[in-house]
Protein backbone atom coordinates (compact mmCIF):
# COMPACT_ATOMS: atom_id res chain seq x y z
CA UNK A 1 0.00 0.00 0.00
CA UNK A 2 2.68 2.72 0.91
CA UNK A 3 4.67 1.05 -2.12
CA UNK A 4 1.67 2.40 -4.36
CA UNK A 5 1.48 5.90 -2.72
CA UNK A 6 4.97 6.57 -3.50
CA UNK A 7 4.53 5.56 -6.82
CA UNK A 8 1.53 7.72 -7.36
CA UNK A 9 3.22 10.56 -5.21
CA UNK A 10 6.22 10.43 -7.81
CA UNK A 11 3.82 10.17 -10.91
CA UNK A 12 2.09 13.22 -9.53
CA UNK A 13 5.75 15.27 -8.93
CA UNK A 14 6.65 14.07 -13.13
CA UNK A 15 4.05 15.63 -14.35
CA UNK A 16 3.53 18.89 -12.47
CA UNK A 17 7.72 18.70 -13.29
CA UNK A 18 6.40 18.86 -17.18
CA UNK A 19 4.01 21.43 -16.78
CA UNK A 20 6.57 23.56 -15.35
CA UNK A 21 9.02 22.80 -18.23
CA UNK A 22 6.60 23.29 -20.77
CA UNK A 23 5.78 26.70 -19.47
CA UNK A 24 9.16 27.83 -18.74
CA UNK A 25 9.77 26.72 -21.99
CA UNK A 26 6.49 28.36 -23.86
CA UNK A 27 7.18 31.77 -22.24
CA UNK A 28 11.04 31.57 -22.79
CA UNK A 29 9.85 30.81 -27.00
CA UNK A 30 7.09 34.23 -26.68
CA UNK A 31 10.15 36.50 -25.30
CA UNK A 32 12.38 35.73 -27.77
CA UNK A 33 9.67 35.51 -30.18
CA UNK A 34 9.44 39.28 -29.03
CA UNK A 35 12.79 40.12 -29.28
CA UNK A 36 12.72 38.75 -32.79
CA UNK A 37 10.15 40.84 -33.72
CA UNK A 38 11.57 43.43 -31.95
CA UNK A 39 15.05 43.12 -33.68
CA UNK A 40 13.43 42.83 -36.93
CA UNK A 41 11.43 45.71 -36.69
CA UNK A 42 15.05 48.09 -35.84
CA UNK A 43 17.11 46.41 -38.56
CA UNK A 44 13.87 47.22 -41.10
CA UNK A 45 14.16 50.86 -39.53
CA UNK A 46 17.74 50.97 -40.15
CA UNK A 47 17.46 50.11 -44.00
CA UNK A 48 14.30 52.30 -44.45
CA UNK A 49 16.59 55.35 -43.42
CA UNK A 50 19.72 54.18 -45.49
CA UNK A 51 17.63 53.95 -48.16
CA UNK A 52 16.54 57.36 -47.91
CA UNK A 53 19.64 58.21 -47.04
CA UNK A 54 21.28 57.17 -50.68
CA UNK A 55 18.16 58.27 -52.56
CA UNK A 56 19.29 61.96 -51.55
CA UNK A 57 23.15 62.07 -51.79
CA UNK A 58 21.79 60.74 -55.75
CA UNK A 59 19.46 64.13 -55.47
CA UNK A 60 21.59 66.56 -57.66
CA UNK A 61 22.16 69.56 -54.51
CA UNK A 62 21.42 66.52 -51.88
CA UNK A 63 24.47 66.16 -50.23
CA UNK A 64 25.51 65.68 -46.57
CA UNK A 65 23.20 68.22 -45.55
CA UNK A 66 20.07 67.34 -47.28
CA UNK A 67 21.02 63.68 -45.48
CA UNK A 68 21.92 65.30 -42.32
CA UNK A 69 18.30 67.35 -42.69
CA UNK A 70 16.21 63.84 -43.11
CA UNK A 71 17.39 62.22 -40.31
CA UNK A 72 17.12 65.09 -37.75
CA UNK A 73 13.72 65.02 -38.99
CA UNK A 74 13.18 61.09 -38.37
CA UNK A 75 14.46 61.95 -34.83
CA UNK A 76 12.06 64.86 -34.15
CA UNK A 77 9.52 62.41 -35.15
CA UNK A 78 10.59 59.85 -33.09
CA UNK A 79 11.38 61.99 -30.04
CA UNK A 80 8.01 63.49 -30.16
CA UNK A 81 6.10 60.38 -30.46
CA UNK A 82 7.66 59.28 -26.95
CA UNK A 83 7.16 62.32 -25.45
CA UNK A 84 3.15 61.77 -25.61
CA UNK A 85 1.86 60.87 -23.10
CA UNK A 86 -0.76 57.61 -23.91
CA UNK A 87 -1.82 57.03 -20.26
CA UNK A 88 -4.31 59.87 -20.44
CA UNK A 89 -5.52 58.95 -23.72
CA UNK A 90 -9.09 57.76 -24.13
CA UNK A 91 -9.54 54.97 -26.66
CA UNK A 92 -10.20 57.13 -29.81
CA UNK A 93 -7.59 59.64 -28.99
CA UNK A 94 -5.15 56.82 -28.74
CA UNK A 95 -6.22 54.80 -31.90
CA UNK A 96 -5.78 58.58 -33.75
CA UNK A 97 -2.39 58.98 -32.52
CA UNK A 98 -1.67 55.02 -32.96
CA UNK A 99 -2.78 55.43 -36.51
CA UNK A 100 -0.83 58.38 -37.26
CA UNK A 101 2.47 57.32 -36.51
CA UNK A 102 1.72 54.20 -38.03
CA UNK A 103 0.50 56.19 -41.43
CA UNK A 104 3.61 59.05 -41.11
CA UNK A 105 6.01 56.48 -40.78
CA UNK A 106 4.60 53.70 -43.20
CA UNK A 107 5.09 51.24 -40.16
CA UNK A 108 2.65 49.11 -42.32
CA UNK A 109 5.14 48.73 -45.07
CA UNK A 110 7.09 46.22 -42.66
CA UNK A 111 6.47 42.89 -43.38
CA UNK A 112 6.18 41.57 -40.08
CA UNK A 113 4.42 44.34 -38.55
CA UNK A 114 2.09 43.16 -35.86
CA UNK A 115 0.71 43.49 -32.16
CA UNK A 116 3.37 42.75 -31.01
CA UNK A 117 5.47 45.76 -32.99
CA UNK A 118 2.95 48.06 -31.76
CA UNK A 119 3.27 46.93 -28.15
CA UNK A 120 7.16 47.44 -28.62
CA UNK A 121 7.04 51.16 -30.64
CA UNK A 122 4.58 52.43 -28.11
CA UNK A 123 5.26 50.54 -24.86
CA UNK A 124 1.48 49.30 -24.56
CA UNK A 125 0.02 46.29 -23.53
CA UNK A 126 -1.83 43.94 -26.38
CA UNK A 127 -5.44 44.72 -24.68
CA UNK A 128 -4.63 48.46 -24.26
CA UNK A 129 -3.47 48.51 -28.19
CA UNK A 130 -6.65 46.01 -29.16
CA UNK A 131 -8.90 47.92 -26.89
CA UNK A 132 -8.31 51.28 -28.52
CA UNK A 133 -8.11 49.74 -32.59
CA UNK A 134 -11.86 47.99 -31.79
CA UNK A 135 -13.51 50.63 -29.26
CA UNK A 136 -11.97 54.17 -30.74
CA UNK A 137 -11.20 52.97 -34.16
CA UNK A 138 -14.08 50.41 -34.76
CA UNK A 139 -11.41 48.18 -36.40
CA UNK A 140 -9.02 45.67 -35.18
CA UNK A 141 -5.67 46.27 -35.68
CA UNK A 142 -5.34 43.70 -38.38
CA UNK A 143 -7.43 45.21 -40.80
CA UNK A 144 -6.44 49.02 -40.37
CA UNK A 145 -2.87 47.53 -41.14
CA UNK A 146 -4.48 45.70 -43.96
CA UNK A 147 -5.99 48.76 -45.41
CA UNK A 148 -3.27 50.62 -44.79
CA UNK A 149 -1.40 48.51 -47.03
CA UNK A 150 -3.80 48.54 -49.81
CA UNK A 151 -4.24 52.58 -50.08
CA UNK A 152 -0.60 52.63 -50.29
CA UNK A 153 -0.87 49.76 -53.48
CA UNK A 154 -3.61 51.34 -54.92
CA UNK A 155 -1.47 54.86 -55.11
CA UNK A 156 1.60 52.89 -56.51
CA UNK A 157 0.24 51.24 -59.05
CA UNK A 158 -1.30 54.73 -60.90
CA UNK A 159 2.07 56.52 -59.47
CA UNK A 160 4.41 53.53 -60.87
CA UNK A 161 2.57 51.76 -63.50
CA UNK A 162 5.55 50.12 -64.81
CA UNK A 163 5.64 47.95 -61.66
CA UNK A 164 4.32 44.66 -61.71
CA UNK A 165 1.79 43.45 -59.16
CA UNK A 166 4.33 41.14 -57.08
CA UNK A 167 6.75 44.55 -56.93
CA UNK A 168 3.41 46.04 -55.61
CA UNK A 169 2.58 43.90 -53.15
CA UNK A 170 5.98 43.58 -51.79
CA UNK A 171 6.36 47.52 -51.17
CA UNK A 172 3.15 47.64 -49.68
CA UNK A 173 4.18 45.33 -46.88
CA UNK A 174 2.58 41.89 -48.20
CA UNK A 175 4.53 38.91 -47.89
CA UNK A 176 2.53 37.05 -50.54
CA UNK A 177 1.59 37.75 -54.00
CA UNK A 178 -1.46 35.70 -53.39
CA UNK A 179 -2.45 37.06 -50.26
CA UNK A 180 -2.01 40.90 -51.95
CA UNK A 181 -4.86 39.73 -54.80
CA UNK A 182 -6.92 38.12 -52.40
CA UNK A 183 -7.01 41.03 -49.89
CA UNK A 184 -7.68 44.06 -52.70
CA UNK A 185 -10.47 41.78 -54.55
CA UNK A 186 -12.30 41.32 -51.20
CA UNK A 187 -12.18 45.45 -50.80
CA UNK A 188 -12.40 46.80 -54.15
CA UNK A 189 -14.70 44.16 -55.91
CA UNK A 190 -11.82 43.92 -58.96
CA UNK A 191 -8.46 41.98 -59.30
CA UNK A 192 -5.83 44.92 -58.84
CA UNK A 193 -4.88 44.72 -62.78
CA UNK A 194 -8.80 45.45 -63.23
CA UNK A 195 -8.34 48.66 -61.29
CA UNK A 196 -5.21 50.18 -62.33
CA UNK A 197 -6.86 50.04 -65.61
CA UNK A 198 -9.66 51.92 -64.76
CA UNK A 199 -7.71 54.22 -63.16
CA UNK A 200 -5.32 55.12 -65.99
CA UNK A 201 -8.22 55.18 -68.42
CA UNK A 202 -9.56 58.09 -66.15
CA UNK A 203 -6.28 60.05 -65.55
CA UNK A 204 -6.42 59.66 -69.57
CA UNK A 205 -9.46 60.93 -69.78
CA UNK A 206 -9.35 64.29 -67.39
CA UNK A 207 -5.65 64.91 -69.34
CA UNK A 208 -7.15 65.56 -72.61
CA UNK A 209 -10.36 67.08 -71.13
CA UNK A 210 -7.55 69.42 -69.16
CA UNK A 211 -6.12 70.73 -72.95
CA UNK A 212 -9.16 71.17 -74.76
CA UNK A 213 -10.34 74.80 -74.70
CA UNK A 214 -12.99 75.89 -72.43
CA UNK A 215 -16.01 76.65 -74.56
CA UNK A 216 -16.12 79.44 -77.86
CA UNK A 217 -14.25 79.07 -80.63
CA UNK A 218 -10.34 77.49 -81.07
CA UNK A 219 -7.14 80.24 -80.55
CA UNK A 220 -6.60 79.37 -84.34
CA UNK A 221 -10.04 80.53 -85.48
CA UNK A 222 -10.13 83.40 -83.29
CA UNK A 223 -6.62 84.39 -84.34
CA UNK A 224 -8.23 84.59 -88.38
CA UNK A 225 -11.32 85.98 -87.49
CA UNK A 226 -9.93 89.02 -85.58
CA UNK A 227 -7.89 90.49 -88.69
CA UNK A 228 -11.06 90.09 -90.89
CA UNK A 229 -13.10 92.30 -88.46
CA UNK A 230 -10.82 95.11 -88.33
CA UNK A 231 -10.45 95.19 -91.85
CA UNK A 232 -13.89 95.39 -92.59
CA UNK A 233 -13.87 98.24 -89.88
CA UNK A 234 -11.37 100.06 -91.75
CA UNK A 235 -13.30 99.16 -95.22
CA UNK A 236 -16.28 101.40 -94.16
Amino acid sequence: MEQMIIINVVIVAVLVTAVIVYLALRRQKDAVQDEVNRLTLRLTEMEMKMDAFHAIKNIPGGGSAAADAQGLTAVSKEEKTANVDLSEMDDKELFEHISRVIRDEELFRWPDFNRAAVKERFSLSAARIGGAFMRGGGMGLPEFVRNCRLDYACRLMVEQPELSFTEVGEASGYQRTTTFYHDFKARFGMPPAEYRAQQLKQDDATAIQSVQPQGGEPKEQQEITEPEKNNDVRKQ
